[in-house]
């Protein structure tokens, strides 16, 4: 499956796909073909999505090169959900959060700032989450649970954010309050200095949407989800990780990252050029289980040093992470300016 190779006209390239195309950086390239070897279009579409919508088939890559990396073998003859592993009894299905209609996408941040206030950035996401797993929710009953190869296993959706300039900052927040009703309010730390104690979650049991609409949070908290076995997220697969796992020999490719720090409220921040700088495949990937699932996934099948797992044991909760996690990472290229002794640096969405 050639990804590169246009089969669509240039008009109808999605900003990512022309950015990758109009730098022709090999080396990412190869990244993206190693992950799609082995994938199977079953519909013929494929790399016509990828070079039109992009996201959404990016990290359908993605989640295939993990499975990879596991020695999870996909059975392709199944044209849904996305990924079924009959060998381990698992179905996965694979969604983002994508922009709302006439809200800002994900790629539109060249010449912008960060987000001023996290809270109100992070619900955003919160909402864009929602309606995707409500969306798959939905799709397991109305059309997945009477299907012979789903029927009495474990299902669990795939999800990730591309819903708004910066979005990959969001990290963790958005899903962890989702699921679980836990929200750590970062902007509160900030303005009172960390004074009011340790950076810890509260409960958040509903947002709002800009209409007013209501939206509960805590599914993973009532039987209500009980079909979703559990949810794989990751904010960190992005154009970044592909970028870290490249042999570009670039040597002005500078990773800023921050992992975790379990004695800290403060994460350890690494700032490294990209020749010493070093992250895996697995390197940000969370899954976060269901109490309630009807058929639970055992915690064992995505167990790795790497991977972040909240999951529930004898009624009691389990949190698996190690010292130093990928909670979240950026790239930027410093370039020399033409005509100048100064320097540029050129931020990809990371």
């Amino acid at each position: 499956m050639k990804l590169f190779d246009p089969v669509v006209a240039e008009a109808r390239l999605h900003p990512n796909l022309r950015s990758i195309l109009s730098t022709g950086n090999v080396y990412n390239m190869d990244v993206l073909q190693d992950w799609a070897r082995g994938f199977v279009d079953r519909d013929g579409k494929f790399v016509e999505e990828f070079q039109t919508t992009f996201n959404s088939s990016f990290w359908e890559l993605y989640l295939f090169a993990v499975l990879k990396k596991y020695g999870m073998s996909v059975d392709f003859s199944q044209a849904r959900p996305d990924f079924c592993i009959p060998s381990l009894g698992l179905n996965i299905e694979a969604t983002i959060a994508s922009n709302a209609q006439g809200a800002e996408p994900e790629f539109a941040r060249l010449g912008k700032i960060p987000p001023g206030d996290l809270n109100i950035f992070n619900l955003q996401t919160i909402v864009r989450l929602s309606n995707s797993l409500a969306a798959k929710h939905r799709k397991y009953i109305e059309s997945y649970a009477p299907l012979g190869h789903v029927q009495d296993r474990p299902y669990v959706v795939a999800v990730t954010n591309f819903d708004q300039p910066f979005s990959f900052m969001a990290c963790q927040r958005p899903i962890e309050a989702l699921l679980y009703g836990y929200y750590v309010d970062e902007e509160r730390y900030i303005a009172t200095g960390g004074k009011e104690g340790r950076l810890q979650g509260e409960e958040l049991l509903q947002v709002f949407k800009d209409n007013g609409s209501p939206i509960d949070l805590g599914l993973f908290t009532t039987p209500a989800y009980r079909e979703i076995s559990a949810v794989i997220f990751s904010g960190c697969a992005t154009m970044g990780k592909v970028r870290a796992l490249s042999s570009d020999p670039n040597p002005n490719i500078v990773f800023t990252a921050l992992r975790l720090n379990r004695s800290s409220d403060r994460p350890h921040l690494i700032k490294e050029p990209k020749r010493r700088y070093q992250e895996s495949l697995l390197d940000g990937l969370r899954v976060y289980h269901n109490p309630f699932a009807q058929h639970s996934l055992d915690p064992a099948l995505f167990r790795h040093p790497s991977v972040f797992q909240w999951y529930f044991q004898n009624g009691e909760e389990v949190v698996e992470q190690r010292e130093g996690q990928l909670l979240f990472r950026c790239v930027n290229t410093v370039l020399d300016k033409p005509g100048s002794s100064g320097v540029i640096g050129q931020s990809d969405r990371s």
